[in-house]
């Protein structure tokens, strides 16, 4: 029995892995593509793009490891279905029910590590982020920063270097135009400057030092002198649509989440936010042990189906999960549905049918659905048949 526990382990361990991967790189490279104001133009390295990547993967495996958790459980217990292994062990003495130990296992396994995921991992991703984001932004502004050459970097501000020492990255010259208040646009001049960031915040300043800022207000026209001036330039916003301004429920850490429930008003949406995002990372966690258990009677009971056709089974069933995941997190959030309730709805659906599956496998059933998708599809009966033949013939051949 711990040989068998094991191979099943080894089998679904890797299914597992193939499809975690697959599925976090095209849904990384879909947000890649959300944050191309960031990457589109810009000479980023290869080693930020690849520090983003792997910043940006903990927060959508919350999400991933189930559904990869379900599949190669499934896929797993097909192919031993389908291939009559399980006949061949219910032959030797060893009984059906003691197999569930392995994909229990295995499932408990990947519970585990997605509520670490969602506590910790996914904070901890994107706030990493953040931070490599700004630095490319900072980097790409201060290496873009030429003598000479009027920089639009950032909507409604025109920046102009004369000169630029390149041992102290001192600015000599300085002329920036201001058009973000266009009610009021101001020019600003300087000899000398230098720029530093806050990465935290999100900020590159520009310090001037003994300048002058000449206003236009309406009809008026002022004129300022100043000893030190800090232009606050602010790289999310540079970053477009990025979306890194704020941290959302779903980014923070748990520690930042009770605090952000805590200062919402009871019964607003952002209070409800907060309750979602609480009750969600232990639902998803918790839907890594149900899946997989489902899983299990879905692929035992299911004869005659080829692996192509279970894995659109299998992604149907998680699509369905969800669809339904995701609507009554929409209903949580109007308020139409109770937000403590609301997260743990799908969870509890699947685990009825869950236990249903088992009571129908344990009762001695299975459903044939190659024999059932032959009947509904038309010739196919006739080209079985055939097939049946030709084996036939193959084997009285080779006796």
């Amino acid at each position: 029995m711990k040989i068998l526990h094991r191979q099943i382990i080894k089998e679904v361990g890797i299914i597992f892995l193939v499809t975690l991967a697959s599925m976090l790189s095209l849904i990384v490279i879909g947000r890649m593509i959300d944050l191309r104001d960031l990457f589109v133009g810009q000479n980023i390295q290869v080693l930020h793009v690849i520090k983003s990547f792997f910043y940006l993967g903990p927060s959508f495996l919350s999400l991933v490891i189930p559904i990869a958790c379900m599949l190669s459980i499934f896929l797993c217990f097909l192919r031993m279905s389908s291939d009559r292994e399980l006949t061949a062990l219910q032959t030797s003495g060893i009984s059906i029910r003691s197999l569930v130990f392995s994909p229990l296992l295995f499932s408990m396994g990947a519970m585990c590590f997605t509520l670490y995921v969602t506590l910790h991992l996914t904070s901890w991703g994107i706030d990493n982020f953040r931070e490599t984001a700004v630095e490319m932004v900072r980097e790409q502004t201060e290496v873009t920063m030429q003598p000479g050459v009027f920089h639009r970097m950032v909507p409604g501000m025109a920046i102009y270097v004369h000169n630029r020492d390149p041992g102290t990255s001192e600015l000599r010259e300085v002329f920036i135009f201001d058009e973000t208040v266009p009610e009021a646009p101001m020019t600003i001049v300087a000899p000398t400057g230098r720029m530093i960031s806050d990465k935290e915040k999100g900020m590159l300043y520009f310090i001037l030092d003994e300048g002058r800022i000449y206003r236009q207000d309406q009809e008026e026209h002022s004129l300022v002198s100043f000893g030190e001036y800090r232009l606050r330039l602010d790289l999310f916003g540079i970053l477009g649509e990025a979306g890194l301004r704020d941290k959302r429920p779903e980014e923070m850490s748990w520690s930042e989440l009770q605090a952000y429930k805590d200062d919402a008003e009871a019964g607003s949406r952002n209070y409800r936010l907060a309750k979602l995002e609480t009750h969600k990372r232990f639902s998803l966690p918790l839907a890594c042990l149900i899946l997989g258990l489902f899983a299990v009677p879905l692929g035992l009971t299911l004869q005659g189906l080829g692996r192509n056709w279970g894995l659109l089974l299998a992604m149907s069933c998680f699509l369905a999960y969800y669809s339904l995941f995701t609507a009554v997190y929409g209903l949580g959030e109007a308020g139409t549905l109770n937000a403590d309730l609301a997260m743990w709805i799908p969870n509890i659906f699947f685990l009825v049918m869950t236990l249903g599956g088992v009571y129908f496998y344990a009762q001695g059933r299975e459903i044939d659905l190659g024999q059932v998708l032959r009947s509904i599809v038309p010739g196919s009966q006739k080209r079985d048949g055939d097939q049946d033949n030709n084996q036939q013939k193959l084997s009285s051949i080779r006796i």
